[in-house]
């Protein structure tokens, strides 16, 4: 039992370390947009309750700016925030694409780091 607790503390000590850790500017040390994302989290919300399905992808560029991440056929688009949502669940914007126009938008949860 007394191995259980160093080896606990040890996790959740790497867990917070990692929670800690995000991008950020190195000229202003502000948190910065991970991957591709133009723009911060926040400013992408703000922008996304302007998303309407039948948009063109050239039209969510020009309101979201690019995305984090895009799927190989770029069909799918994801904006992420600055923290990774290890300790604290975070969300992440999803959007789908067919034929390059917006059929499904929507937030996803991110848990432990991972999207659901």
């Amino acid at each position: 039992m007394s191995r259980l607790l160093p080896r606990s503390a040890a996790a959740l000590l790497a867990a917070a370390l990692v929670a800690g850790c995000i991008n950020t500017d190195p000229n202003t040390g502000e948190p910065a947009p991970r991957g591709g994302q133009r723009y911060e989290f926040s400013e992408v919300q703000r922008n996304a309750e302007k998303l309407e399905n039948g948009m063109t992808q050239l039209q969510v560029l020009y309101l979201l700016g690019s995305p984090a991440e895009e799927s190989e056929r770029k069909d799918v688009w994801v904006y992420l925030p600055e923290r990774y949502g290890i300790l604290i669940p975070a969300k992440a914007l999803r959007l789908q694409f067919r034929d390059k126009v917006l059929v499904d938008f929507g937030y996803r949860p991110i848990i432990l780091g991972e999207r659901l």
